[in-house]
């Protein structure tokens, strides 16, 4: 999360150089195609963290609104609590957004809030993190002694986890307060402390931070030599982690040490290498505190203008931040500027910008909100946990009495139902005996005859099980392929059909209307039609053998003179090996074909196989589909997109199935009949199967 740790913004700023812009590329290429909500949600928590501080609020307040939908949606107690830390992580990161701004009441609102989302998912590290964010607000408006008290319950939860990090993170900000306060000697100890844990974990960026906060120390101590060493080997650390932001901001402090000891022109070169590297990675805050810097020697120098260009500059690029601090420091800059040039009108301007933004940091309102906003944190906190604890020992009460009613009352009811009970028992012991005789006769009748007609059926599925292609059949023709095939009831009206004649495989996938018994009597139609069209006249173009099917169809149902809606959806194909195509037809039916990990529906004509469904004198069109190496093809009947489940009871739909198609594609055949076979069922879930289902995939 983003957090401060002192009062000096800069110490903590986070700057972004040239491989931070592409990972943030990278994840909002992923966030663009993420499928789930809680993966969106992880892409955006993780923008919030790396984006440019002027991107903050849109990836968290997305972050946070997204993570209310996804708990509102799930009833999964393991993935409310995942997005609840995610959601805490966003609120405290729109808090640090409020907080750069110099809108501290806004800041402390949103890190309590993230702080009661990590008390209540048990998130200690996050609720240590969150401690530290708000003790650095107490900081930032001088009560130190309320600071000091928030990191101190921070370092306790860091111990308590035994978080190496944490603790330090906790004792450096400790330290920061003492230095604050004045009280150098009691700062570096801290800094050590926290300086000693950094180096047993082996956090280079972290050592290097403490030995620049050390350095400071020697300078305000007057020991610039001690200062120059700490502020070497920082150094050092971070040009061996080509750490650019850590390079300036240590160049920035040596230029501090040399300006501290009046060597005016050491102090422009460091600073000058300071700003070179923040221009290179587009550190805006660190190029505007540089040109502040440089612009303060020039005028301790006397030369004015160059002062005033450099002023300039830093005053144009804080405006473009919006960050109070760096208005106020600009503005003051240039107020010394303009007041030795006797330029007292402009010296005013600047003074009222100065005292403008100083006030909307440390002014007694914004204090005041903050303290307010924190006891009220404190007394709902309060409130909350004694409410709870009077409610519990209410309910303990109401339950005692209610426990000792129900035994009264159950007794003497129990005893009134015994007497009635057994009365009612005698009478109708003789009338059941009497009913019993004529049920179990009954029963034995209608057992009877529902065997008789399972047996019937389970028989006609032996027989329609017979007709479809073998495992052999298929293997013959297809190097990888599946069938997930699903009646609704024993026998089904979806069939599949395959032909290998002369080299030529041809394959049909067909949902016929109905099912059950009727689908079942219009599928083994389809299957003869088929085998007479193909196997015996010979004709293996798609687009003719639905044209032949069709009138088959119409003159075996009689559907010249009758009103009959019976027929099929069906897609006939036809593949060539040799030259990776198939020659496709579909009647109000459509194939899927998946290359390069993107889906492409072939679309058939849109009437149907029956004279009810068809058009008059209409001929089928047939497409050839050229293939490439490891495509996929896939057809399914509308059972599977049909399908009621879910959470909310909807339909799985055309456009989700088609996600799975493309998801499974890359995975080896036995692996994606699972997928399939996992998905229908987990959708599913406890409805009732609405139609027959049959899913076949090939492997190109």
């Amino acid at each position: 999360m983003r957090y401060f740790f002192s009062l000096f913004i800069f110490l903590f700023t986070i700057s972004f150089s040239f491989s931070q812009e592409n990972e943030i590329d990278s994840l909002n290429l992923l966030l663009k195609n993420a499928k789930h909500d809680t993966t969106k949600l992880r892409l955006l928590v993780d923008l919030s963290e790396k984006c440019e501080l002027t991107d903050i609020l849109k990836y968290a307040q997305s972050a946070a609104e997204l993570a209310d939908v996804i708990l509102n949606e799930t009833e999964n107690l393991s993935v409310q609590q995942k997005v609840k830390k995610l959601k805490a992580q966003a609120i405290n990161n729109i808090g640090y957004n409020y907080n750069i701004q110099g809108d501290s009441h806004k800041a402390l609102e949103y890190y309590q809030k993230g702080l009661r989302i990590q008390e209540e998912t048990n998130d200690k590290t996050g609720a240590a993190l969150s401690l530290n964010n708000m003790a650095s607000i107490y900081n930032s408006q001088g009560e130190i002694s309320k600071s000091l008290e928030y990191h101190l319950k921070s370092l306790k939860i860091s111990e308590d986890i035994n978080d190496k990090k944490g603790i330090s993170i906790s004792l450096n900000n400790i330290g920061n307060n003492y230095r604050n306060q004045g009280d150098t000697p009691k700062a570096l100890e801290y800094y050590k402390k926290s300086l000693k844990i950094r180096e047993e974990i082996k956090d280079k960026q972290g050592i290097a931070l403490l030995m620049n906060n050390i350095g400071t120390i020697y300078i305000s101590q007057g020991d610039n030599k001690k200062a120059l060493e700490c502020f070497l080997k920082s150094l050092k650390i971070n040009e061996e982690a080509n750490d650019k932001q850590g390079i300036a901001y240590t160049l920035k402090n040596i230029g501090h040490n040399y300006n501290n000891q009046g060597d005016f022109s050491k102090a422009l070169e460091y600073y000058q290498k300071s700003l070179d590297i923040s221009e290179k990675i587009k550190d805006v805050e660190g190029v505007v505190i540089s040109l502040n810097s440089i612009g303060s020697m020039y005028l301790k120098q006397k030369k004015h203008s160059l002062a005033l260009d450099y002023a300039n500059r830093s005053m144009s690029m804080a405006k473009e931040l919006g960050f109070p601090v760096r208005l106020r420091n600009a503005a003051e800059l240039l107020y010394k500027i303009y007041r030795q040039q006797n330029k007292w009108q402009d010296a005013l301007a600047m003074h009222e910008l100065f005292v403008q933004m100083r006030d909307s940091i440390f002014n007694q309102e914004t204090q005041k909100s903050t303290f307010k906003q924190q006891a009220k944190y404190e007394y709902e906190k309060q409130q909350a946990i004694s409410e709870a604890e009077h409610q519990k020992e209410l309910a303990i009460a109401a339950e005692e009495k209610k426990r000792q009613q129900i035994i009264t009352y159950s007794i003497g009811f129990g005893l009134l139902m015994v007497v009635l009970f057994s009365i009612f028992i005698f009478t109708r012991l003789r009338i059941t005996h009497r009913q019993k005789q004529i049920i179990e006769q009954q029963k034995k009748i209608v057992d009877q005859k529902n065997k008789h007609i399972t047996d019937s059926i389970n028989y006609a599925k032996r027989i329609q099980d017979s007709i479809l292609p073998s495992k052999e059949e298929l293997s013959n023709c297809f190097s990888g392929y599946f069938i997930f095939f699903q009646p609704r009831e024993i026998v089904s009206g979806d069939f599949y059909w395959l032909s290998n004649q002369n080299g030529k495989t041809i394959l049909a996938v067909a949902d016929c209307t109905g099912h059950g018994v009727p689908g079942a009597f219009m599928s083994m139609i389809g299957n003869t039609l088929l085998n007479e069209i193909v196997n015996e006249k010979r004709i293996f173009q798609p687009a003719e053998i639905l044209n032949h099917l069709n009138e088959g169809i119409v003159h075996a149902l009689h559907q010249e003179s009758r009103s009959q809606d019976d027929g099929m959806d069906i897609s006939v194909c036809l593949f060539d090996n040799e030259k990776n195509k198939i020659t496709f037809a579909g009647a109000n039916h459509s194939m899927y074909v998946v290359q390069n990990n993107s889906i492409e529906e072939i679309k058939g004509d849109i009437f149907s196989i029956g004279s009810m469904f068809g058009k008059k004198n209409f001929s089928f069109t047939q497409q050839e589909i050229a293939l490439l190496k490891n495509s996929s093809v896939y057809f399914s009947t509308d059972g599977f997109a049909d399908q009621v489940g879910g959470k909310s009871g909807k339909k799985f739909l055309v456009k989700q199935m088609q996600e799975l198609l493309v998801n499974i594609s890359s995975l080896n055949i036995k692996e994606q009949e699972e997928k399939i076979k996992n998905a229908f069922e987990e959708w599913k879930g406890n409805y009732s199967q609405l139609d027959d289902v049959l899913v076949a995939g090939i492997k190109i």
